[in-house]
């Protein structure tokens, strides 16, 4: 696995925010903080069934936002 990188953050629709990497069982997550009252979001990495990659939200539900959140982050830091 790579070196974590550090804290870093991010435009979203006109409002910033705070991404920072973590191991989790050997796997790259994603804590995304919000700089306003919207609760924080956990992104992975995931496989699909063609081994493609792509970013799923943690806990299920917010799938919308994480890949949005994921395709601006893999331009700083491709997963």
């Amino acid at each position: 696995m790579r070196e974590i990188e550090k804290p870093f953050s991010l435009e979203l629709a006109g409002k910033w925010i705070k991404v920072s990497e973590h191991e989790l069982q050997g796997k790259r997550v994603f804590h995304i903080h919000f700089n306003d009252e919207t609760k924080p979001l956990i992104l992975a990495v995931g496989l699909n069934q063609r081994q493609e990659k792509f970013w799923t939200s943690i806990p299920q539900g917010r799938q919308k936002e994480g890949e949005q959140i994921g395709e601006i982050n893999r331009g700083a830091y491709p997963c």
